[in-house]
């Protein structure tokens, strides 16, 4: 009696360090979480309203910060639909040829990863004004890139492109993957050629999915910085760029900085929720 009492108290021991040792061995990250993400965001926002609500009505009024988030949603929209539908097609088209051709994945894996400093270094190097692309066509006689400027948002547009295209294929393609070979089979068995089933199927299915996915293209393109601020050095007006020139440069105008990151914050937030809807809806079909 008494051996099985020692033997139920020694596994309720185990069963309760092997149910705090995962709370344990997570507590770094989440400290971690805390230092760089939670604090910092209580901290702004606080400090967003040391002038009260006077400092908000002064930077909406503020014509260069308006400038720059009329200029960060062009680039974002204007650079999320052409990667939403490129790198959608791609999805499609690769997605059933995975298996035979998995060093697609591997390169559009480096693709979409590939930013910053170095992403930068590469387009001034290829496309600049001394870059080899841009100094080969002139020497031969081509003008084709003798009015392009990389220091400009159709420049950034090319930049932003190049790892937003493989960043929708990417997270495009498992949704794709998930397409069950027997509706096809039995679309066509009811008479319908690919295009019909495409309609009537497939897009409807992938559709949840593909704006999802354009909705975290649209996320990732209006908060790049590091390869924005890499490429112009400050000399595009764009939010992002903005609120690090105040946070690193400028002594007096912090408490606007803060401003503007918490309306960034809260962009990001709306367009989280919306990402939130549609993926919901997603889960239905493919899980």
């Amino acid at each position: 009696m008494v051996k099985m009492e020692q033997e139920q108290s020694l596994k309720s021991r185990k069963r309760h360090v092997g149910g705090t040792l995962p709370y344990l061995l997570a507590l770094p990250y989440l400290i971690i979480c805390a230092l760089f993400l939670v604090f910092p965001v209580i901290s702004i926002t606080v400090h967003s309203f040391d002038s009260g609500l006077n400092g908000w009505i002064a930077v909406a009024r503020n014509s260069t910060y308006v400038r720059a988030f009329r200029g960060s949603f062009l680039l974002a929209f204007w650079t999320t639909a052409e990667a939403a539908v490129i790198g959608g097609l791609l999805a499609l088209f690769w997605a059933p040829k995975l298996s035979k051709h998995s060093w697609f994945l591997a390169f559009v894996n480096f693709g979409a990863h590939n930013g910053g400093v170095s992403l930068a270094f590469s387009f001034i190097a290829t496309l600049g004004t001394n870059g080899m692309l841009s100094l080969l066509l002139k020497h031969i006689g081509i003008g084709m890139l003798a009015d392009f400027k990389l220091v400009s948002l159709s420049g950034l547009h090319w930049a932003y492109l190049s790892f937003l295209v493989p960043f929708m294929c990417l997270i495009f393609m498992p949704a794709v993957g998930c397409l069950k070979p027997e509706w096809l089979a039995a679309a066509r068995t009811l008479g319908a050629g690919k295009l019909r089933y495409f309609l009537k199927i497939a897009g409807p299915v992938l559709l949840p999915s593909f704006l999802s996915s354009t909705t975290l293209v649209f996320l990732q393109a209006m908060g790049t910085y590091a390869t924005a601020q890499a490429i112009t050095d400050n000399r595009i007006n764009l939010i992002t760029l903005q609120i690090g020139y105040l946070m690193q440069m400028s002594v007096f105008n912090r408490s606007d900085a803060d401003i503007l990151s918490v309306v960034l914050l809260l962009i990001m937030i709306v367009t989280t929720c919306i990402y939130d809807v549609f993926n919901k809806r997603a889960s239905k079909w493919i899980g």
